[in-house]
């Protein structure tokens, strides 16, 4: 590797550590994680693969001497994330393959974390992770009862909510790694349209985007499992139903942008659409109805054929 090559990669690492820092002591080090990837991304059309594969490998030793077990899981993913689409193009694969090409690159580093964990402390990961939550929530109660400032409610209130949040965290890891993931992914590609025009001719192109078929055919069964049958695989049921109908109501979203744009409708609508959409509770559930429907049916293939012929 060359002198200047190397400098650059010690020059990004040096603003990686200062990011993860701010980050740490700010307290939006999860919101930061999500571009926990550009790094390797940016390697990698800078300099070449090899040297990529390296800055992962730096950021995540990085990572694991700066910040503690709990943190480094969550940046950790992010890193995984950009080394996942390293070899991805998007002239030869969709968008979608990026996406399939992250998530399984995450599913494989919480895989591999998991039996290191065992391995080496004869615990799982979510034990681990669990220890860690409930450290940081007891200390920072420490912290705030010392200080003397704070009403009883607010200490109340956290207690409480310490209480609740490694149930909840049990529950739904699995939906909140498969978000983060593809926040993640979405971060990484918005960065890879900086370099690559058929990056940005896709991304300018999300209103086109569908679910898959068959996620809307696994969540409707999902569905009448969770009425009809709720003592069986709850957990599994609950996961399987809080991401399809992720997927599915941004699925939604797009297919009512897409006739908003086709129908001409102002960009000021659109905007308004959206900060309704973050109002109304429930919008959102329809939306994802619409998603299901429109991943089994196809109805932009109506606009497209009406405009062609």
């Amino acid at each position: 590797m060359k002198t200047n090559e190397t400098v650059q990669m010690l020059k990004i690492l040096t603003i990686y550590a200062a990011g993860l820092l701010i980050g740490a002591v700010s307290g939006f080090l999860p919101l930061l994680s999500l571009a926990a990837g550009l790094p390797v991304l940016v390697v990698r059309h800078q300099m070449g693969l090899l040297q990529a594969r390296l800055m992962a490998l730096a950021t995540l030793v990085l990572t694991w001497i700066i910040l503690d077990p709990l943190s480094f899981v969550i940046v950790s993913l992010g890193i995984v994330v950009g080394y996942s689409l390293l070899n991805w193009r998007s002239s030869e694969q969709g968008l979608g393959i990026a996406y399939r090409r992250s998530l399984l690159g995450g599913a494989i580093w919480l895989a591999v974390g998991n039996f290191v964990a065992v391995f080496i402390t004869q615990r799982n990961l979510l034990a681990l992770i669990n220890e860690a939550m409930t450290q940081s929530f007891q200390l920072l109660l420490e912290h705030m009862t010392a200080m003397d400032i704070y009403p009883p409610e607010q200490l109340e209130f956290l207690q409480t909510f310490q209480e609740q949040a490694v149930p909840i965290f049990n529950q739904n890891w699995p939906i909140m790694a498969f978000v983060f993931i593809s926040l993640s992914t979405t971060v990484g590609l918005l960065l890879l349209a900086r370099y690559e025009p058929a990056v940005a001719y896709s991304l300018a192109n999300w209103r086109e985007l569908r679910a898959p078929a068959w996620l809307a055919i696994v969540t409707f069964v999902a569905h009448g499992l969770h009425q009809l049958a709720p003592n069986i695989y709850p957990w599994l049921v609950n996961n399987v139903l809080g991401i399809g109908n992720f997927v599915l109501f941004l699925s939604g979203y797009a297919l009512v942008q897409f006739y908003m744009r086709h129908f001409r409708f102002s960009r000021m609508m659109g905007v308004l659409f959206t900060l309704y959409l973050f109002l109304s509770p429930w919008l959102r559930p329809i939306l994802a109805l619409v998603g299901r429907f429109d991943a089994l049916f196809d109805y932009r293939y109506y606009a497209r054929a009406k405009t062609q012929s």
